[in-house]
């Protein structure tokens, strides 16, 4: 019998294959970037389809096959809540989705592997819940400049982050307090308006080193 794995986990990709399946990319918290078969899964009645979804958050269980992982349960689209939480503007709700698509681009550019990196999840985790949390004018006021920015200084923190958890950007004293936390509050993203330019900076030269 095979051992069946269960671990949180984050659809950065997905491409369909044969009559009704899917070949998906996960990053998942305990067992790093895995590529997994899901037979039957665009059929209307996959009751497994709405869990897997690109850019979705979940619980995922797997099996290990001959050549790759396959997939035999998930639950859990949190993807959904952060869309539409509080019916927040529709700007903002857009700016959101992007926002974690972009993220998704880079973890699979960055993953390589099956090396688990739980620290990083930690990571992504917090941004999840932070846009399921957050909604517009609750303390700043609700204007379309401030939503921009916000969404903006969360990327870049967020970024840099991940490059900080996988060893691209070092524990650089000017902007040490943003990377040892993974933390996230408008407070903070207000306060990073200051540092966002030394940021990019150092997101920039560690993407341009690391040839990524």
């Amino acid at each position: 019998m095979h051992a069946i794995h269960t671990t949180p986990g984050f659809v950065v990709s997905s491409r369909s294959t044969g009559e009704a399946g899917k070949f998906i990319s996960i990053f998942t918290r305990d067992l790093g970037l895995i590529r997994a078969s899901a037979q039957g899964i665009r059929f209307e009645k996959s009751k497994l389809r709405p869990f897997i979804q690109d850019y979705s958050l979940g619980v995922f269980s797997f099996v290990r096959g001959k050549e790759f992982w396959r997939l035999t349960n998930a639950q859990e689209n949190i993807l959904q809540n952060v869309s539409l939480v509080g019916r927040d503007r529709e700007v903002w709700n857009v700016g959101k989705k992007e926002l974690i698509a972009r993220i998704a681009l880079l973890l699979g550019r960055l993953l390589q592997g099956e090396d688990a990196h739980p620290e990083l999840f930690v990571t992504l985790d917090s941004l999840f819940v932070f846009l399921a949390n957050f909604r517009i004018g609750t303390t700043s006021g609700a204007n379309d400049k401030l939503n921009d920015e916000l969404l903006n200084n969360l990327e870049s923190l967020i970024v840099v982050r991940i490059l900080h958890r996988l060893g691209y950007v070092a524990n650089i004293p000017n902007i040490s307090e943003y990377l040892v936390s993974d933390k996230i509050s408008e407070q903070l993203l207000m306060s990073l308006k200051e540092r966002r330019v030394l940021i990019n900076q150092h997101i920039n030269k560690a993407l341009r080193e690391s040839h990524l």
